[in-house]
Parts: structure tokens; C-alpha cells; sequence
């Protein structure tokens, strides 16, 4: 039974770790923009990947503090975690997580939610960003339609395809804010199954505009295993404190 309970918590490391990191940047607001109606997906895309660089030249580096919570519940019983983390980014490819607190499975905590931020640590560097940035290189777009919130604000919705089978990909769809051209929401699967103990797995991830720059707030995902129950991961983001690069700070 341990060995079961081990290599599923494994599994569940893998999955979570293949979703929650990797693939999804922070953005900065567009200057310039005026809500533009009627653009295709290529302009579309070719904006969100303007804005993308626009945030590369602007932010210098933010704090912000995250609550980790994983849920099992199958065959094995029940198991929970949760851990809250300080976060330090300094623009291009600095990220440090100090643990302030944590409680529940030990095991969860080390080997799931640890690993999880020694992946997102290294999916920080160029060359493993490059591989999984929201980009033409990785996906192919193609506009689904358009959607206004109660507030008037437009989106883009956009269908994303891989173009490789790769982990820390993802297929499904992203809203891109007409306006500022930054992913605002993306609902979708990992391009390739993690493993196979995985039946399904689906993931939500929410960003908010806080002083001028999109950034994550919500991670959900939740994973159906073959025989052995369910997990559901939540990520939430809070107390951003966020810094400028002092030359271009003025085009914000």
C-alpha cells in the first residue's frame, strides 16, 4: 500500500507540476491601444506577442505572496496540503519562493508543491521559456469569436493549438483583453497526458490587472486518475508589489 500511495502522489506531482508552470507570463498594459474591433487572429496574436515584449522592456521584478492547496480523494483515501509561499521575480529570469507556512501531508509538501516550484524556477530561463511561452513558435490561433463583459470590456477568444506534443504545453482557449492585448483567462488540458494514471485533466487559470500589469491570480485544476479518485490543485495569487524598469517607466 505504500508503494501504491507513493508513485500516486508522484503522479500527482507530475500532473500538477505540468500544469501550473511553464507556459503562462505575466503582461503589461499596451500603450496606445483603443479597443480595436473586427482584428483577425493573426493581428490579434501578433499584438498579445507585441505586448509580451512591451512587458520584457517594463517590468523589473514584483512580490507577491500565494497559497498552494492540493486535494486527494479515491481509492487510497484522503489526502490534503497546503503550503503559503512568498514570491520574488526579478525581471528576466529571477525567482526565488521562501515557505512561510505549511501544513497537512509532509509528503505532498516536499515532493508535489516543492517540486512544483523548483520546475517553475527553472521554466524561468530563456531557453525553457522560449519552449513554453504562449507564442506562434509553440501554437497555431485561430479566433473562435469575440465577447463583451458586463463592463463593456471586449475579449478575444482564441482556440490554441500545440505544436508539439509536449507536457508543458496546453490545448484549449484563451481570452485576450482587447485592449491592453494580454491573456486575461485560458481554460484547457495539457497538450500531451502526463502519465498514464491520468484519465483527465483540466485546468483554469484567471490574471488580473493590478498598477498596470496583468498577472496571475487564480490557478484550477482538476485531474481524474484511472481508478484511483480525483485531485484538485488551487493556486491563488494575492498582495502583488510590483516595480517598474526606471527608463521606460513613462510609457505606462
Amino acid at each position: 500500500m505504500r508503494t501504491a500511495r507513493r508513485r500516486l502522489l508522484v503522479q500527482l506531482g507530475v500532473i500538477s507540476i505540468a500544469i501550473a508552470t511553464g507556459a503562462f507570463v505575466p503582461g503589461v498594459r499596451a500603450s496606445g491601444s483603443d479597443d480595436p474591433v473586427g482584428l483577425d487572429s493573426a493581428q490579434v496574436v501578433t499584438r498579445m506577442v507585441a505586448h509580451n515584449q512591451e512587458r520584457a522592456r517594463t517590468l523589473d521584478g514584483y512580490r507577491s505572496r500565494r497559497h498552494y492547496h492540493l486535494d486527494y480523494s479515491g481509492m487510497l483515501g484522503s489526502r490534503q496540503a497546503d503550503m503559503v509561499v512568498d514570491v520574488y521575480y526579478r525581471s528576466p529570469s529571477e525567482k526565488d519562493f521562501q515557505v512561510v507556512s505549511e501544513s497537512g501531508s509532509k509528503w505532498i509538501c516536499n515532493h508535489v508543491l516543492r517540486r512544483l516550484m523548483e520546475v517553475e524556477k527553472e521554466n524561468t530561463q530563456p531557453a525553457a521559456h522560449e519552449r513554453t511561452e504562449i507564442s506562434p513558435e509553440n501554437y497555431t490561433f485561430t479566433l473562435l469569436t469575440t465577447e463583451r463583459a458586463l463592463d463593456g470590456t471586449l475579449y478575444y477568444v482564441l482556440q490554441a493549438e500545440p505544436r508539439s506534443e509536449n507536457s508543458y504545453l496546453f490545448r484549449g482557449k484563451l481570452w485576450v483583453e482587447g485592449h491592453d492585448f494580454a491573456v486575461a483567462r485560458i481554460e484547457g488540458e495539457p497538450a500531451k497526458n502526463p502519465s498514464r494514471w491520468t484519465k483527465q485533466s483540466d485546468f483554469h487559470h484567471v490574471y488580473v490587472r493590478l498598477d498596470g500589469f496583468w498577472l496571475p491570480a487564480k490557478n484550477d485544476t482538476l485531474t481524474q486518475l484511472h481508478l484511483l479518485g480525483h485531485s484538485h490543485l488551487t493556486i491563488e495569487y494575492r498582495d502583488y508589489h510590483v516595480t517598474r524598469a526606471q527608463a521606460v517607466s513613462g510609457n505606462l
